[in-house]
């Protein structure tokens, strides 16, 4: 049997699994715990996408937390256990996402992802661009923009050239590291908000977590014509 525990304060991210009308809900002094799910719930995408919470297998009265083999703690005695969708309001209030501020602090990281989607944009050397557009037909360079990056060319736009360098794929408003994907997927909106109010700006993320922001407006054609004036 599984269990899963968060903290009171957290409890806002359980809209998402609130549907799930075979859960039962108890509540502690500062923690939740929530049972009865199924081995397909706990590892959906609904539940990886929670933060801060622990899962945990119940044996012998004993806590397991997932993946481990030594016991983190005993199931505490006496919880009252309810129906999620009696305990949680349908409307649950909102959480501020402070990123800022000293509590309520969440890093936001990349991870590893299990899906597949074509690379939309490429980061390249000078030097390897160069080689290649110098004698590159019109037509394939036309479908393309690009942008200069700590002087490494950024092309943007499918079919992407046949050159080597760094590969991104165009994922929920950012430009992500191909086979990556934010963490906490719950906060993609927040984020957007934060980083890219007006839609004005392309965000490109670098797999040690940095972010680039690029204005869109400063975006141009790729063409031998406008490397050379850049490069000049």
């Amino acid at each position: 049997m599984y269990f899963l525990e968060i903290n009171k304060e957290h409890k806002d991210f359980l809209g998402s699994v609130r549907h799930w009308e075979n859960l039962k809900i108890a509540f502690e002094t500062n923690t939740i715990w929530i049972k009865d799910f199924s081995a397909e719930q706990i590892n959906s995408a609904e539940i990886l996408q929670i933060p801060y919470i622990k899962i945990y297998v119940l044996k012998e009265n004993l806590l397991f937390e997932k993946g481990k083999q030594l016991p983190s703690k005993k199931l505490p005695s006496g919880l009252l256990w309810t129906p999620i969708l009696r305990a949680l309001s349908v409307s649950l209030p909102k959480f501020n996402h402070n990123f800022f501020g000293i509590s309520d602090t969440l890093q936001i990281t990349l991870k590893r992802s299990e899906d597949a989607k074509e690379a939309y944009a490429l980061l390249v050397d000078y030097e390897e661009l160069k080689s290649y557009i110098e004698s590159a037909p019109k037509f394939r360079l036309e479908p393309l923009r690009w942008i200069v990056i700590d002087n490494k060319a950024l092309i943007i736009g499918t079919p992407l050239l046949p050159l080597k360098g760094n590969t991104y794929w165009f994922k929920e408003g950012f430009l992500m590291p191909s086979g990556y994907d934010l963490e906490w997927h719950v906060l993609i909106k927040t984020l957007q908000e934060k980083l890219n109010p007006f839609q004005e700006n392309l965000i490109l993320w670098n797999k040690d977590n940095s972010y680039s922001i690029i204005p869109k407006n400063n975006i141009k054609e790729l063409s031998i014509s406008s490397f050379r004036l850049t490069f000049s």
